[in-house]
């Protein structure tokens, strides 16, 4: 698919930046870009956008506005952790641009929704006023900037609470009053008329479905349609919305699925992001569908033969945040004792000649990593040649900083590639009994199993 002159892979895996939502490890991300390429990038609008206060907000943000594109703002930013030595110094960084990958807006409305209720004291009609306010501010920001695609605004949800929402009474009685399918709805009606007064936009938007039932997820898709037909406007695509999490879903995603054949671990995340995609698929006909949150390893193959055609998630670059100090003095012991944080280490998938791995594709310990494991080909992995160096990398904490912050990216980046291979090799397959019969490994054949029952 041709976005802006970019190509964008059908399925792609979209790598989630979340620099501006943290430091550390999310810095060194953008410094090492080059060793996932032209990955396709998600970023969070709450995080770069400096007029939402928040933690770890980033004052390389206060310079969004003398930047022409979302890759030139990011090569900025990169350009300026170089200099301030966020860098490991046995590596040698070679020139990158931004620009050639696809930057894909999503607004992380929660946390805007919240601070609007608390500006808003609360009061319910100010709020929906604001939240429709905030939505216009949001499409005209990623124009600006020139982003690629863009992510309806939605009330959204929110899997963890970081934030102590919870003890926050006036806030949870808030949320639980709101009844988001209405100011949803009102969100997808604005952002129709939207694409129609603007016709020379430049981000594309993907319309975000919801749905608290496989039943509720297809009527508010054909709403959406009712829409698009109302006002004489097209979404570029649709986004599918809250499926990320198996956790506390309606029964009725699972209904004629048992999983006792091949058991729950590993299996059961992948059903509803797949139900979802098929749903939608089936009445949107060949227009761009993203699973959001759905790009976990175990998710993608399914997604993508339900009718996903990218997905995002955090986990590849998030699991190597496991790992704490201590264990850079362990990592060298296969068997320390228990409730040592190490970063986790991505193991099997696909080699960069295509070839299947002969490992379990899951995160393991790096510790427990054996040091004669054969890499995978990608740039990260290259960049490492062995386990053994990765681990000696890590183990360097005391001392050099920058050296465990390279091990961990190395560890983290070659995650990304493993998904984004995964995407490359899919489309060779008519279906996912091709797919598993090319590929034969227990995640496959389970994949198989599942496609057969939705």
């Amino acid at each position: 698919m041709n976005v802006h002159g970019k190509e964008l892979p059908i399925p792609s895996f979209f790598q989630v930046y979340n620099y501006g939502g943290g430091n550390g490890d999310k810095d060194r991300e953008i410094v090492y870009a080059e060793l996932t390429g032209n990955t396709p990038a998600l970023i969070n609008y709450f995080y770069i956008n400096n007029s939402f206060p928040h933690k770890f907000s980033s004052k390389l943000f206060n310079e969004i506005g003398r930047f022409n594109t979302v890759g030139d703002l990011y090569n900025y930013i990169r350009a300026s952790l170089i200099r301030k030595g966020k860098i490991y110094c046995g590596y040698s960084s070679p020139d990158y641009d931004f620009n050639q990958k696809v930057f894909l807006l999503d607004s992380g409305a929660f946390n805007i929704m919240k601070q609007i209720a608390e500006s808003v004291n609360y009061d319910l009609t100010l709020f929906k006023d604001r939240i429709l306010e905030a939505a216009v501010d949001y499409y005209d920001f990623a124009d600006r900037i020139k982003c690629d695609i863009v992510v309806g605004f939605d009330l959204g949800g929110k899997y963890t609470e970081k934030d102590d929402e919870k003890g926050n009474s006036r806030l949870v009685r808030f949320l639980a009053s709101l009844d988001k399918k209405e100011i949803n709805n009102a969100l997808l009606e604005l952002t129709v008329k939207y694409i129609k007064d603007h016709p020379d936009y430049y981000p594309y938007i993907l319309a975000t479905v919801h749905g608290d039932t496989p039943a509720e997820y297809s009527e508010n898709t054909r709403y959406i349609l009712s829409l698009e037909e109302q006002y004489n406007a097209r979404f570029f695509g649709f986004a599918l919305g809250g499926v990320a999490s198996y956790k506390q879903v309606d029964p009725s995603w699972y209904n004629d699925i048992n999983l006792s054949r091949i058991g729950k671990r590993g299996f059961i995340e992948t059903i509803v992001p797949a139900r979802a995609s098929k749903i939608v698929r089936e009445l949107v006909g060949d227009r761009p569908i993203h699973a959001l949150g759905c790009g976990g390893y175990n998710n993608i193959a399914l997604n993508y033969y339900c009718g996903a055609t990218s997905f995002d998630a955090a986990s590849p670059v998030r699991r190597v945040g496991d790992g704490n100090e201590e264990s850079t003095r362990l990592v060298f012991d296969p068997t320390p004792f228990p409730k040592v944080g190490f970063s986790k280490y991505f193991t099997g998938g696909i080699n960069m000649d295509g070839t299947l791995r002969r490992e379990k594709a899951v995160y393991i310990k790096l510790n427990e990593v054996p040091d004669s494991m054969p890499l995978c080909g990608c740039p990260a992995c290259l960049q490492a040649q062995t386990v053994h160096n990765i681990k000696q990398l890590y183990s360097m904490k005391s001392t050099n900083s920058e050296a465990n912050y390279f091990s961990r990216q190395l560890i983290g980046l070659h995650a990304v590639m493993q998904h984004r291979k995964l995407c490359e090799i899919l489309p060779s397959y008519t279906d996912i009994h091709a797919f598993s019969a090319a590929y034969p490994s227990e995640l496959f054949r389970g994949l198989k199993y599942i496609s057969e029952r939705i």
